[in-house]
């Protein structure tokens, strides 16, 4: 289905009785938006709940042809090389929770503990990375498993923040909203007042990080995420340029009900599946159902998810169930288990190789997306990689299947440090040297997970940090 609009109005609003004890994802938008033929694409994706399956169909904002012919063409480029050397390309992304409270103690109500935050970050790199453990509870079709893809994304605490003064709670900004002169949550999804003055006062850097916003929307809404922009100057289509939204609001909203895997996380939404499907959507992805109603003619733009009629809601009785509809009859059936759907958190387990592909494309060519790899938040030295004559710092090899080599060499003999961190900002390993220029330390990460790690020698002058990749 082309995803193109003459001039109109479209008006949504949220049905009121919300339960959050019964609640269901259901995009919407709260706003009136006038959409042209080449400017189909509001800033802002929302997940809603409500009492009973919704009726309507999700009005999230489609994208239109040309952001989808750009995508197509940077998955293409990649394609042309794929029978020849490729070197895979792990993308990081740090990220920084506001946890906007009204005084309550940490832990406590909207002010989330620290463990409940970190449990999302965890829950972000398994998703991505293909390490989370439930997948082959819910995946049990050959024809969906072949298909689901570790999209090599990975999420880190911020360590600092955007003045260089190091973070207590690694990738947590607590925010009193009375300190702000904002009004108490909950606020209105997408309002003008949540974006123009809650988040706008609040954004950091989104060049980088990756804002997440933690606090109440009223009508059970679960979260909303703002869509990528092209770059400048990207030919043939320019005129996409600014369509994702301005930099002040970039990123996602979370209802603090629905964040992480304990405390305050409400079921079925409690398994950090929220902020997964967010950020597929601030990643340039769309629901996988394609947003056309009940008919089998709509499109996600992704060529390996099943066709389907619409969007799915809680999870099958039998873990792993085939399940069809009218656009796809057989099995391996519809791909509920997609992050990209509406189930229920449980059966939320996968994305597809298709998916990984749009992904990957937006991390390397994005507004926005693409100097977050490069970010230097996650570390302590002010958020800056020293490079300094007097001091050189060579791992090998990266990526690792373990054993890490350290090699330091240093112009004068002092006391130097050399730690492993993880992207929750917690030190794993942690080797001391006392009067030494230096020499190669070796390192056993074999008993820690795969993901990310965070590199740092220090002396009381010197600080250089590196990242590296356990396999």
């Amino acid at each position: 289905m082309k995803k193109i609009f003459t001039t109109l109005s479209i008006a949504f609003f949220v049905a009121s009785q919300i339960s959050a004890q019964n609640q269901s994802r259901h995009a919407i938008l709260t706003n009136n938006i006038s959409l042209q033929t080449t400017k189909a694409l509001p800033e802002l994706v929302e997940e809603a709940t409500s009492t009973e399956t919704p009726k309507r169909k999700c009005a999230t904002p489609i994208l239109d042809d040309a952001y989808e012919n750009w995508v197509q063409a940077e998955i293409k480029k990649q394609e042309q090389f794929a029978n020849s050397k490729k070197v895979s390309v792990v993308y990081n992304i740090p990220i920084i929770f506001h946890i906007i409270h009204t005084g309550q103690a940490v832990g406590t109500g909207y002010n989330l503990s620290l463990t409940q935050i970190n449990s999302q970050i965890t829950r972000l790199n398994a998703d991505y990375r293909k390490l989370n453990t439930d997948f082959s509870t819910y995946v049990t079709q050959t024809g969906l498993s072949s298909i689901a893809a570790d999209c090599e994304i990975t999420f880190c605490a911020a360590k600092v923040s955007p003045t260089g003064s190091v973070l207590a709670e690694p990738g947590v900004d607590r925010i009193l909203a009375s300190s702000k002169g904002w009004t108490n949550p909950p606020y209105t999804a997408s309002s003008s007042y949540l974006e123009n003055t809650v988040k706008t006062g609040s954004s950091w850097d989104p060049t980088r990080y990756f804002n997440v916003w933690v606090t109440e929307m009223g009508g059970g809404i679960l979260g909303y995420a703002q869509f990528p922009t092209v770059p400048n100057g990207t030919v043939p289509i320019t005129d996409m340029v600014g369509m994702g939204g301005a930099a002040a609001t970039d990123g996602v909203v979370v209802n603090y009900l629905n964040l992480g895997v304990s405390g305050s996380a409400n079921a079925p939404y409690n398994m950090g599946r929220t902020l997964t499907h967010e950020s597929g959507h601030w990643l340039g992805l769309l629901h996988i159902w394609g947003d056309d109603g009940t008919s089998c003619s709509g499109t996600d733009n992704v060529s390996d998810t099943p066709n389907q009629g619409s969007e799915n809601y809680t999870c099958p009785t039998t873990n792993g169930a085939v399940v069809t509809d009218g656009c796809t009859t057989t099995s391996p059936g519809v791909n509920y288990q997609n992050y990209m759907d509406y189930s229920d958190d449980k059966c939320m387990v996968m994305f597809t190789s298709g998916q990984k592909a749009r992904i990957q494309a937006c991390m390397a060519n994005c507004v926005r997306r693409t100097s977050l790899n490069t970010s230097t938040v996650c570390s302590v030295a002010n958020g800056i990689d020293e490079n300094t004559s007097t001091i050189e710092m060579t791992i090998f090899p990266n990526p690792t299947n373990g054993e890490l080599n350290v090699t330091v060499d240093l112009l004068n003999t002092q006391d130097f440090t050399i730690s492993v961190i993880n992207t929750l900002g917690q030190t794993v390993k942690e080797v001391k040297q006392t009067q030494s220029n230096g020499g190669t330390v070796k390192i056993d990460l074999s008993s820690n997970s795969a993901g990310v790690y965070f590199v740092t020698l220090k002396s009381k002058t010197l600080s250089k940090t590196k990242r590296i990749i356990l396999q």
